[in-house]
């Protein structure tokens, strides 16, 4: 069995990178998380960021960058994210006025060309989800919609809201098999509040989404939550160590 990573979302630490970028990515490796996915420099150049992550140890997993620069600056990102030593660009977000029928459209066609530009270049264009694309069922998704304008153009499912809207990450996982390299384990809380929670203290059945990993192509775990109640180091150290553990079981 190939052991899939474990790798953080620095966006739930966004507030501990803005104070102090190197120092929080030093005490998330100690940690023991084997990667980063990036979302942001926070006003470092990309050769800083990586000096820094090649101390560490740290993977790029991925870097989260704005559709509209890879709708209009896709060479320029391509350039910054060889000197990160990252080969997956992903779209994280839709703003609320890019969400039409014929935004979509837009989207699918902007990210089919940034796939064949990416794969000639040993990179590849990623999509990554919220709950605005997803509709009754998979083929009636926007997000399949997007998914399915180029083969090359792989998902990054984050199941909480897959779960939120009802849909079943694993079969999502399962019907693009091998295209889920990268995929966002997040817990929903047990409460009328259903906020993001640390793994395993919610109610989404994170355990069958990791029996699937393997099978579906998986390369990395990464862990995000969206806000803490807690301290955000200790939630993300705590989510840590219960996701190592379900790996150790099986």
């Amino acid at each position: 069995m190939n052991e899939i990573g474990v790798g953080l979302q620095l966006y739930t630490l966004r507030n501990e990178c803005e104070k102090d970028f190197f120092e929080t990515l030093v005490r998330v490796e100690a940690i023991g998380y084997e990667g980063v996915e990036l979302a942001g420099l926070h006003g470092h150049e990309p050769e800083e960021v990586k000096s820094k992550l090649d101390e560490l140890g740290l993977s790029v997993i991925g870097h989260h960058v704005p559709i509209e620069r890879i709708e209009n600056e896709l060479e320029a990102v391509i350039e910054e994210q060889k000197v990160l030593g990252n080969r997956r660009i992903v779209c994280p977000w839709l703003p609320p006025e890019r969400r039409s029928e014929e935004d979509y459209k837009n989207v699918a066609e902007i990210m089919k060309y940034a796939a064949i530009v990416c794969t000639k270049q040993d990179m590849e264009i990623v999509y990554h989800h919220h709950d605005f694309e997803l509709g009754r069922s998979i083929e009636g998704s926007d997000l399949y919609r997007i998914l399915d304008a180029h083969a090359a153009i792989q998902a990054e499912f984050d199941i909480y809201w897959l779960n939120q809207v009802g849909h079943d990450p694993v079969e999502w996982m399962q019907k693009f098999a091998g295209r889920t390299p990268v995929i966002h384990l997040k817990d929903r809380s047990d409460d009328e509040r259903e906020a993001t929670a640390i793994l395993g203290t919610g109610n989404i059945a994170i355990e069958e989404v990791i029996e699937q990993g393997e099978a579906c192509g998986v390369k990395w775990w990464v862990v995000e939550q969206d806000h803490c109640d807690f301290d955000p180091i200790e939630s993300v150290t705590q989510s840590y160590k219960y996701l190592r553990e379900i790996q150790l079981k099986k």
